[in-house]
């Protein structure tokens, strides 16, 4: 085993040694402040696209099926390379850690450009798939043509930040994605309004924004800031350590794949009762990330608190960290859905000021709020199993949500409900996969434990 130099031995002591709450909140509150200005300029495309029109509105809703693949694939080698990357650095194998990194970055680069010459090719194709209708092509054609320019930039600058927030380094991975979230809310008037380019302008931002949060996160690596440094000649060259990569990220590929077929399967549905429908999901799914955001980030700052324990064997560590972060999720998920559901009608109306579309999307809100906190414990269920390379149990929960739950569900309820069908689709599968989450969570405890004690 390698001998460790004074900072690594450090960061090694306080992510297996220092007390679990202390620490998670520690790493925790930049990745929470990074998910809300994430979340918020997600929403600022939504809230100043929502000034041109209902089918504008609508076309940042299909075309947020882009961005959710390109989350999948980011996610896929970032994650993947992170949990590897963390239990490496938990057990102190320093050239194997540079190994994984170096690979999920420039494949998650590659990844993104694949996406972009797709795009490209496919054009009008694609963007029906996605769910547009005739009226919101014409925008989701001029929207999604500048999110493929930034793609390359927007699937590795999440790999960036995953495998920064595995070494412990969630401030450095705050810093980049706000300072594009804040440019991205800063450009998006100038563009739309002042330059007069519309919808178009409101994807140049994000491109824009995109790439300069990129080479913030990439510079933390150049000017070696960082226990583990990226070369393209230290790209991992056994299948092996592929296999790794992939079967641990496999459940965040899971996760964003299921959203961006869930999000296409709501456009289909929800358009049979018009642009208003899809304009009022988009604008819930947009307040539902926002909502998450606490949560989402407690689970972030937890991950190499995850990795680290495990790849030390502390498994009594882990089954702190998860429930220390499990209960605080949920209520932190409890106090956002009593404010969502008091307020829903001002939050819908804030992004399109149109009575049918503040009429579902109000009631659609209300039932999402009610599950949240079902979510949040399944969320952290999931990314507590995938950090601990344990990809089987986290996939199975992602697709029992989206595939055997929220789809089905789609395709039935509306049978039966009408709209109400539509609206209560998602809070069902929430409950539903809560009550699988919480057995699985158990039983690993008990046999972890158990094991170790004999």
């Amino acid at each position: 085993m390698k001998t460790l130099h004074k900072e690594e031995q450090d960061q090694y002591e306080k992510m297996t040694t220092a007390p679990v709450a202390g620490l998670i909140m520690s790493l925790a509150l930049p990745s929470i402040v990074t998910m809300l200005i994430t979340s918020v300029y997600n929403l600022a495309d939504t809230f100043f696209v929502g000034k041109i029109g209902t089918s504008a509105t609508a076309a940042v809703g299909v075309v947020f099926s882009i961005p959710m693949i390109l989350n999948a694939l980011g996610f896929l080698v970032g994650t993947g390379a992170s949990s590897l990357m963390s239990r490496m650095l938990g057990a102190k194998q320093q050239e194997e850690a540079r190994r994984v990194t170096s690979t999920g970055f420039f494949l998650s680069f590659f990844f993104g450009f694949l996406v972009a010459v797709i795009g490209f090719a496919a054009g009008e194709s694609l963007m029906t798939l996605l769910g547009a209708t005739d009226t919101i092509l014409p925008y989701a054609m001029a929207y999604g043509r500048y999110i493929f320019f930034g793609a390359p930039f927007a699937a590795s600058s999440l790999a960036l930040s995953q495998c920064l927030r595995g070494e412990g380094m969630s401030k450095q991975s705050m810093l980049g994605q706000v300072f594009g979230g804040v440019l991205n809310m800063v450009l998006d008037p100038l563009f739309i309004f002042v330059f007069e380019l519309g919808i178009a302008g409101a994807a140049m931002a994000t491109a824009l924004s995109q790439m300069i949060a990129w080479g913030i996160l990439i510079s933390f690596y150049l000017r070696r800031k960082t226990q583990v440094h990226i070369s393209i000649h230290s790209m991992s060259r056994t299948k092996e350590q592929y296999i790794q990569l992939f079967s641990n990220g496999f459940p965040s590929l899971s996760r964003h794949g299921c959203n961006m077929i869930a999000n296409v399967v709501l456009n289909w549905v929800a358009g049979g009762w018009g642009d208003a429908a899809i304009a009022a999901m988009s604008v819930c799914s947009r307040l539902l990330y926002l909502s998450n955001a606490v949560s989402l980030g407690l689970g972030q700052g937890a991950q190499p608190v995850f990795g680290y324990s495990h790849g030390a064997g502390n498994h009594r560590r882990v089954k702190e960290a998860f429930w220390f972060t499990a209960k605080a999720g949920v209520v932190s998920m409890c106090v956002f859905c009593v404010i969502g559901v008091i307020f829903a009608p001002g939050l819908i109306g804030l992004f399109r000021d149109d009575e049918e579309v503040i009429r579902i999307g109000s009631l659609a809100f209300r039932l999402i709020c009610v599950a949240m906190p079902f979510a949040s414990f399944v969320a952290n269920a999931g990314t507590m199993f995938q950090m601990i390379g344990r990809p089987l149990p986290s996939t199975l929960l992602i697709l029992s949500r989206q595939l055997f739950f929220y789809v089905p569900a789609l395709m039935v309820l509306p049978r039966f409900m009408d709209l109400l069908g539509v609206q209560l689709a998602g809070p069902l599968a929430d409950v539903l996969v809560a009550c699988m989450a919480l057995p699985m969570v158990n039983r690993y405890f008990r046999s972890a434990l158990g094991f170790k004690e004999e």
